[in-house]
């Protein structure tokens, strides 16, 4: 099968023709149907220590198969699997759990934060190839995809659009009548901004790149670009923003930047909610927190790891009834052979949302 291997920190990936994976005992093979990439598959990519560290916990090594945002068709079950069937549409949450739920967090429904966690093109080859195996301890996690969810769009709710769901709708990050602030308007920020729109909510986002922030404008919400510069979304912040919203009831950052945070932090209400999605890069894996802001105002800080795969009710048909249209997510369809321009793009953040691999 074709697949881009990264076999070299922040370097070209490597597209090649590899091995189709064995099958074996409760393990399931899948034809990648459409694999989102990731800014996580980006952080990997550039060696930024968190992922690098879960790669190797893990039990992943270089060279490893990059990707964990896929839709897919089962095209072959091991003995035992009884959950899907050759022929199923499915989504491989990226998040899953590596025990088949038998750990404690598995059984009170938090699969994703599994002891043995699974997160493809991680500890196990991903979806950047025409077929991805399912190990036998993750089988239990598979999501089947119903009829007329298009894969890009079922891709998609595996991580970007499932973590936003997990913060927002599961979590009670947002309720019908506050105001987020979305920091970031990538795949996962967009994502965001149309579950709190959808749930009615007032939604303000912030963004370096003018093309994201002229996205979040067009699905509804008051999106405003900066050059990057601290003191400048500082500025943004306090005198436009606030002055002109007021305090806001919860941020969800997608950045990772303690820039960001750190600037944005001030505009948040007594006790209203900062939601940590985002990660931190090479250089700036610290936030320095301002407690005494978060004690005097009684802020409550979650941090989000994508979706449980027991809490996607309710993704599907939000879909289905069109009160959210995913396509305003995705930047771009490519194929396989320009998952390194992909790359480039995100590098200089010139991708307002997400590209999507569709062909192989």
């Amino acid at each position: 099968m074709r697949a881009a291997l990264l076999k070299q920190f922040n370097a070209p990936l490597s597209l090649e023709e590899v091995p189709d994976p064995k099958v074996g005992k409760g393990e399931v093979l899948l034809q990648v149907l459409a694999c989102g990439i990731c800014r996580s598959d980006w952080h990997l990519w550039r060696g930024d220590p968190s992922l690098v560290a879960y790669m190797e916990w893990s039990g992943g090594r270089l060279p490893i198969i990059p990707g964990h945002e896929v839709a897919g068709r089962v095209v072959e079950v091991g003995e035992g699997v009884a959950n899907v069937a050759p022929g199923d549409v499915v989504v491989a949450p990226a998040s899953s759990t590596g025990d088949a739920r038998t750990c404690r967090f598995c059984r009170e429904g938090n699969s994703n934060i599994c002891e043995h966690l699974w997160i493809p093109g991680f500890g196990t080859h991903g979806c950047y190839a025409q077929y991805m195996k399912v190990p036998a301890g993750s089988v239990a996690d598979l999501v089947k995809v119903p009829p007329g969810v298009a894969p890009e769009y079922a891709a998609i709710t595996g991580c970007g659009f499932g973590t936003a769901w997990n913060a927002l709708v599961v979590k009670g990050g947002i309720k019908p009548g506050e105001t987020l602030l979305v920091t970031g308007l990538g795949g996962m920020g967009l994502s965001a901004a149309m579950i709190a729109l959808s749930s009615g909510a007032k939604v303000i986002a912030v963004d370096i790149n003018p093309a994201a922030a002229e996205k979040g404008r067009k699905i509804g919400a008051a999106a405003y670009s900066y050059s990057g510069k601290p003191e400048e979304l500082a500025k943004l912040v306090n005198e436009e923003i606030v002055k002109t919203y007021g305090i806001v009831d919860a941020v969800f950052d997608t950045t990772g930047n303690p820039d960001v945070l750190s600037a944005v932090l001030p505009a948040v209400r007594p006790q209203g909610r900062v939601l940590l999605a985002g990660l931190m890069v090479k250089g700036k894996e610290t936030w320095p927190l301002a407690s005494d802001l978060v004690v005097a105002r009684e802020l409550t800080i979650q941090g989000i790891l994508m979706l449980p795969s027991q809490r996607y009710d309710g993704i599907f048909k939000l879909l289905s009834e069109g009160r959210v249209n995913l396509e305003h997510v995705i930047h771009r369809r490519i194929s396989l052979d320009e998952v390194n321009d992909a790359y480039k793009a995100l590098s200089e953040y010139k991708s307002p949302g997400r590209f999507v691999i569709t062909k192989f």
